[in-house]
């Protein structure tokens, strides 16, 4: 998800949202339903092996179910942070609404893309953005909104994440989605892609929609888990110690001291 603010004249602020742990969390997904599916398709129908393997693959499911909405909540309040830190007053949604249907028919994209569409979960997202930020978001048409160079107007077909204008003369460098979103930008403002200008600031923002440790967060982190674990057992074992000295100086004491009547002990 990508968001698109028009901050001054002459700035723009973009925020670009990753939603490459959705993308894991679903690859995950199918990969162990259909290990699951594989195993299936060799047991009985209402066989032990059976009943275990379905049990299996519905645990799988909901679990998957809980985490995708998880995520959706993530994207969705990182979205309304940015829309609300920025107090705008009107919410427009690129429309790609259809967009899964019909994809091998028409051979739109490629078997892997299909896959990637059809598991798209956008519609949420947006009932979760419209629910944190109070707006009813408006839908625009975005034909085209990532081949147009928001600079110079030109068009061409990008490849890769950024998007290079060929004009000679402009020279235009920019983050893919940070470009269809400031086009449907300028196309809800004026009602066509007119360009930005030259010397117009985009200051692009990236942001996980879950916050994950890189490697070195993970080793500081078992080295403290350890620092402390030495000290709660460093710490156990002085307490013991003590607890078996003050043990025995009382046992030292109660054979030396003469027995009262609160004290007999029979023993048969």
């Amino acid at each position: 998800m990508t968001l698109a603010t028009w901050v001054d004249e002459h700035t723009v602020d973009v925020t670009v949202i990753n939603g490459r742990e959705g993308k894991a969390i679903k690859r995950l997904r199918n990969k162990s339903i259909g290990s699951i599916q594989k195993k299936l398709s060799r047991t009985k129908n209402g066989s032990k092996d059976h009943r275990r393997l379905m049990a299996a693959k519905k645990k799988i499911q909901a679990k998957t179910k809980y985490r995708l909405q998880d995520f959706d909540h993530q994207v969705a309040r990182k979205a309304a942070n940015h829309i609300i830190a920025h107090n705008s007053g009107r919410l427009v949604y690129g429309d790609i609404r259809g967009i899964e249907q019909k994809t091998k028919e028409h051979r739109r994209v490629g078997s892997h893309q299909r896959q990637q569409l059809s598991k798209w979960s956008r519609g949420r997202q947006e009932r979760y953005v419209n629910k944190n930020t109070g707006f009813k978001g408006e839908y625009l048409d975005e034909a085209r909104s990532t081949k147009t160079c928001p600079a110079c107007g030109a068009r061409n077909r990008p490849t890769g994440r950024d998007y290079r204008c060929k004009n000679p003369s402009c020279g235009f460098v920019c983050h893919r989605d940070a470009l269809g979103a400031i086009n449907i930008l300028q196309k809800a403002i004026h009602g066509t892609y007119v360009p930005i200008g030259q010397d117009v600031k985009i200051c692009v923002r990236y942001l996980r929609a879950v916050k994950r440790w890189t490697k070195d967060q993970r080793l500081a982190h078992r080295k403290v888990q350890r620092r402390k674990a030495r000290a709660l057992s460093s710490a156990q074992n002085r307490a013991s110690s003590r607890e078996i000295s003050t043990s025995k100086q009382r046992q030292a004491q109660s054979l030396t001291s003469p027995l009262g009547l609160d004290q007999l002990v029979v023993m048969a």
